[in-house]
Formats: structure tokens, C-alpha cells, sequence
């Protein structure tokens, strides 16, 4: 069961990047704004960092694996030129802004 994030509709995210050599890190390049969320599927729309506008209506669909399948898909990704993240929980993905780093407008 995928524990509680206290992530919502409307919270404005990072999101870390799940293949290559920067899997695991921060893309604090693209933000982007929850439109659903739920226990095995969440909805992001990108949005402008500046403005706070969306930059796409279509949406990107993200989906949680059970959580022994993808430590186990992880475990096989060891030594591989080319990894992949396999997620179970939204912690392991999304970063609220505010926790990515320091972030002038949240911490002013």
C-alpha cells in the first residue's frame, strides 16, 4: 500500500528523473502542477516557473508498480549502462517545491 505523501491536486512539484545517469536526481528545470492523484496513478500538467501557467493541457500520466515488483526490477538494474527507477511510492518521484533545494520565493 503506498504510504502517505500529504501530495494533492494543485501542489506545484519537481520531479526526479527515473533513467540515465541522473536517475534518482531533482530536474529542477521543469515544474509542474498535480491535476489527480491517486493510489496508483498521477496526473501532471507542466507549468511555466515564472508565471505559473500551464505549458501543456494534455497532461503526463505516471503510474506506482507494486512495490516488490519494482524492488525487484531495481535490484536487476544493478550494473546496467542504462538504468531505470521503478517506483511504488509518490515520495520516490514528486518533490514539493520548497524541499528540492533552497527556493527563493518559498523561503523568503
Amino acid at each position: 500500500m503506498p504510504v502517505k505523501t500529504g501530495l494533492q491536486k494543485d501542489t506545484l512539484v519537481y520531479m526526479r528523473e527515473l533513467s540515465g545517469d541522473r536517475a534518482g536526481r531533482i530536474d529542477e528545470q521543469r515544474l509542474y502542477k498535480i491535476r489527480s492523484i491517486g493510489a496508483k496513478q498521477a496526473t501532471v500538467d507542466r507549468v511555466n516557473k515564472t508565471t505559473l501557467v500551464n505549458e501543456s493541457w494534455r497532461g503526463q500520466n505516471i503510474y506506482l508498480e507494486a512495490q516488490e515488483e519494482a524492488e525487484r526490477r531495481n535490484r536487476e538494474n544493478v550494473g546496467r549502462n542504462w538504468r531505470v527507477m521503478h517506483i511504488w511510492n509518490w515520495a520516490q518521484i514528486f518533490v514539493p517545491v520548497g524541499e528540492a533545494g533552497w527556493d527563493a520565493d518559498m523561503n523568503w
